[in-house]
């Protein structure tokens, strides 16, 4: 048997490696792996143990939990990449690239230096990569990343107070839509919708599907229901307390919860119209969706 692990860089990168099952290696330990021809230094992330007789051909080996030496060199390593990013810098500032370098990491026997970097559009580095490689004397790897995965990788604490999903649990970016924040009536303001990337925030995805479930059975904004004071139209939504706002007459407003009122089969739908603000009805039938 032999054991799979995830081992994380510093720059936030995840690499799936193998190692013997005699190794004495645990979640948290600094390891040294060997990575095709380069050595490199992480921490480990997951440890499963797998069938099999020895780790798969080609696939990365972690040779050994981190020593001391070990530890000094990848703090020396550390060094020598901020020391390499002035020089990424001033090559960038000269070349003229429309990007900003994030992070720069040496990998642990300094034969590959890893350069993250965010760009809004494509960007034609060579040039840029020819004269680095010459001035710092290694082989170079360019990585673009998002502002989500600076995010993750800077951290932080979110309006829960809590830190950052990103930079903590979560492992992948799923998409955002502005319509699951209509769907949890948030408000359509950049300071409400948006996390520290400048993205929309990730929970509004956690968030959608109890929010779709508690709103399957209520009625729609502008459906006409029946109240315990007469019929009205829905003009609000609390989908959480399961609670409707509804106008019944001209100027009276009551809340009622949703048990306590019902849909009028084949009565009318309020909807407010595009552009000119003025209110519209239409008639639907019970079978009709939203």
């Amino acid at each position: 048997m032999y054991r799979s692990l995830t081992v994380q860089f510093d720059d936030g990168t995840v690499l799936a490696a193998g190692s013997s099952h005699e190794l004495a290696i645990h979640v948290g330990d600094a390891c040294v792996l060997q990575n095709g021809r380069i050595l490199d230094f992480g921490r480990v992330q997951t440890l499963t143990e797998t069938e099999g007789e020895r780790v798969p051909d080609g696939a990365p080996v972690v040779l050994r939990r981190a020593t001391l030496q070990d530890q000094t060199r990848h703090q020396e390593n550390a060094l020598h990449a901020r020391m390499a990013m002035g020089v990424c810098l001033r090559q960038a500032e000269q070349h003229k690239l429309p990007l900003k370098i994030h992070q720069v990491r040496y990998s642990f026997d300094r034969s590959v230096l890893s350069i993250s970097f965010l760009a809004e559009e494509r960007v034609d580095y060579r040039q840029f990569l020819k004269d680095l490689s010459a001035e710092l004397k290694t082989h170079i790897e360019m990585r673009q990343v998002g502002v989500r995965d600076v995010a993750a990788r800077v951290g932080g604490l979110g309006w829960c107070g809590r830190a950052l999903c990103c930079s903590t649990w979560m492992k992948r970016f799923d998409a955002v839509t502005v319509k699951m924040a209509k769907q949890q009536a948030v408000p359509l303001n950049p300071a409400s919708i948006s996390g520290h990337c400048g993205r929309l925030k990730c929970c509004l995805r956690f968030e959608q599907a109890a929010y779709r479930e508690l709103a399957r059975d209520l009625p729609e904004e502008g459906e006409e229901v029946e109240t315990p004071e007469g019929r009205g139209i829905v003009t609000e939504r609390d989908v959480l307390q399961g609670r409707l706002t509804v106008r019944v007459g001209e100027n009276r407003l009551g809340v009622w919860k949703a048990h306590e009122v019902s849909l009028v089969h084949g009565g009318r739908r309020h909807r407010r119209a595009e552009g000119n603000g003025e209110e519209q009805e239409e008639r639907v039938s019970a079978e009709e969706g939203p």
